[in-house]
């Protein structure tokens, strides 16, 4: 009985979850991350030359093409879903600039993501297939500048996030120092990743975690009725 009991009580969760389609999304988030990086190819350091951005992805195009889909389109678009329904939750719990401000920020962040998919693109199918080393550095410094800044733009919406944990019943309150933290270190590695600076640009490994960990949070989490 105890066991049947446990059983359909997971079954209503998950049900539950998979009818939420902010809690979808947050999933879907850390999949496509997750999966991205389950693809991908020798990455150089932010700083690297043309000749070692050819080296690493020669060869690789494909995988490395698949790798800029799930992380730059997929879960650039769960990330728009996620903080489009975060900025409707906001106006029936109170904080609806903060729940605005996360909405514009993120789909800021998911706009330029895109762009790093075409760019991905550009890089791989273009100088590097063509072996166009001093091409290819230039376009990948672009590139990873671009992420610092998208980095950057995110740290702005999880500052927005801790907001509306605290000021509405839209999010719950643990999620603020998660939120505060992920702004610090994203605002570290967005700096390393704009300054091509290999020894800051590291801190990623620390905010690309917390990244994943407040937006599946969030899309969890997130009350969408009084």
């Amino acid at each position: 009985m105890t066991s049947q009991v446990t059983t359909e009580g997971r079954t209503g969760v998950w049900n539950r979850t998979a009818r939420n389609p902010a809690a979808v999304a947050g999933i879907s988030y850390s999949v496509a991350w997750i999966a991205s990086q389950a693809v991908l190819p020798p990455n150089p350091r932010v700083d690297a030359s043309g000749s070692q951005v050819v080296a690493a992805f020669a060869g690789h195009d494909w995988s490395a093409m698949a790798m800029f889909v799930l992380a730059e389109g997929i879960a650039a678009v769960a990330l728009a879903v996620v903080v489009l329904l975060v900025g409707r939750a906001t106006r029936g719990h109170g904080a609806r600039r903060a729940g605005l401000a996360v909405a514009g920020f993120g789909l800021a962040a998911a706009v330029m993501s895109w762009a790093e998919l075409v760019m991905g693109a550009w890089l791989v199918f273009g100088p590097v297939a063509a072996g166009r080393a001093a091409t290819a550095g230039a376009l990948f410094h672009a590139l990873n500048r671009v992420d610092g800044a998208k980095m950057l733009v995110l740290a702005a919406m999880a500052v927005a996030l801790a907001v509306v944990s605290v000021t509405s019943a839209a999010l719950p309150r643990w999620l603020t120092p998660l939120a505060l933290l992920l702004t610090v270190t994203l605002a570290a590695s967005g700096l390393g990743w704009l300054l091509l600076t290999p020894s800051l640009a590291a801190v990623v490994y620390v905010s690309g975690v917390l990244l994943l960990v407040v937006v599946t949070a969030t899309g969890v989490t997130l009350r969408t009725h009084r």
